[in-house]
């Protein structure tokens, strides 16, 4: 089952009540009672409420922080493309549970010396899970790479149980989750899904050579998981790739983890077929494999540190096309 994530990116640089203005980064709040809300502070001072975090950076929107949880960067003066969100999983009687969200941001006065914004802040699903440290570097974006860093400790609000029915379908905890949109060749925002599935060496006396099996999955629009028999990552990186600057250039998105441990993680994703050019209908995760089954309520459920680099278009190196 796959919960189609939210729409499109909202347009950077919308009117908003201006929060932060440092010469460089320009942050604005969106304001939308119907919508999940944000609480945020500045530099310790309470600042109201507001459905989204618009980021822009020496006048281009690179960044919108959605209180629904969604993350939807972009590099600077881009086209918009894939979104994230963060720890969703399947629950024992519940189902599929909703995303984190941001509850609250606290925003730095301004940056540092050097462009990066500093945020904390506090997650939570409002379910079962909640994170009061949460730490969010948003470095300055370049033409070609826009760099998110990400870390924070999940706790469990009561008692957890976590389907394991769902590990046949590598889905039980989805540590970050990326939307995006195919339809066709000339109608999507992401078309191909990278990892590292294998390092071998070949070695003759003394002499070693490492060899690399890149595994690449080709989107369809067909209803259907993305990959038949994913491994455990061998690098770091899960990469949902735009390939091309058709039919516009979006981006390609790529997780690089760290905790837990790439060797923990394996990647999929499911497809669900649409004639709707608006509808994200691509859903890729990262699933932490060796996440625990059951947790009782105030227990540490795990840490995470991660990247999200947002990138130009651009085609892999594929050793292996995978179905």
């Amino acid at each position: 089952m796959l919960l189609l994530l939210c729409c499109a990116l909202a347009t950077p640089a919308s009117a908003g009540v201006e929060l932060l203005d440092d010469g460089r980064w320009l942050v604005s709040g969106v304001e939308d009672a119907t919508a999940p809300q944000i609480q945020v502070t500045v530099d310790d001072a309470p600042a109201g409420s507001f459905a989204a975090l618009e980021f822009s950076y020496e006048g281009d929107g690179v960044l919108v922080l959605r209180g629904d949880g969604s993350i939807e960067p972009r590099l600077p003066g881009g086209a918009p493309g894939a979104t994230a969100v963060l720890g969703r999983y399947w629950d024992c009687e519940a189902g599929l549970i909703g995303p984190l969200r941001f509850v609250a941001l606290e925003l730095p006065a301004g940056s540092k010396k050097k462009g990066q914004l500093d945020l904390r802040g506090e997650l939570s699903n409002l379910d079962s899970l909640v994170s009061e440290k949460l730490r969010i570097q948003v470095q300055p974006p370049e033409p070609d790479e826009f760099r998110l860093k990400f870390r924070y400790r999940l706790r469990t609000t009561r008692e957890l149980c976590i389907d394991r029915d769902r590990r046949d379908t590598e889905e039980e905890f989805r540590v970050v989750e990326f939307a995006a949109n195919y339809l066709a060749p000339d109608a999507h925002t992401s078309d191909l899904v990278w990892y590292l599935k294998r390092r071998e060496l070949d070695c003759e006396f003394f002499d070693c050579d490492e060899k690399k099996i890149r595994a690449c999955a080709a989107l369809e629009n067909e209803t259907g998981y993305v990959f038949e028999d994913p491994r455990r990552l061998r690098s770091r990186k899960l990469t949902l790739f735009h390939t091309s600057d058709e039919p516009t250039p979006s981006p390609t998105l790529e997780l690089k983890m760290q905790k837990p441990r790439p060797l923990n993680i394996k990647p999929q994703g499911r497809v669900v077929e649409t004639s709707d050019p608006s509808e994200n209908n691509v859903g890729v995760w990262a699933d932490w494999v060796e996440v625990k089954g059951s947790r009782a309520a105030d227990r540490k459920l795990g840490s995470f540190r991660f990247t999200l680099d947002v990138l130009p278009p651009d085609e892999p190196r594929c050793d292996r096309f995978e179905d």
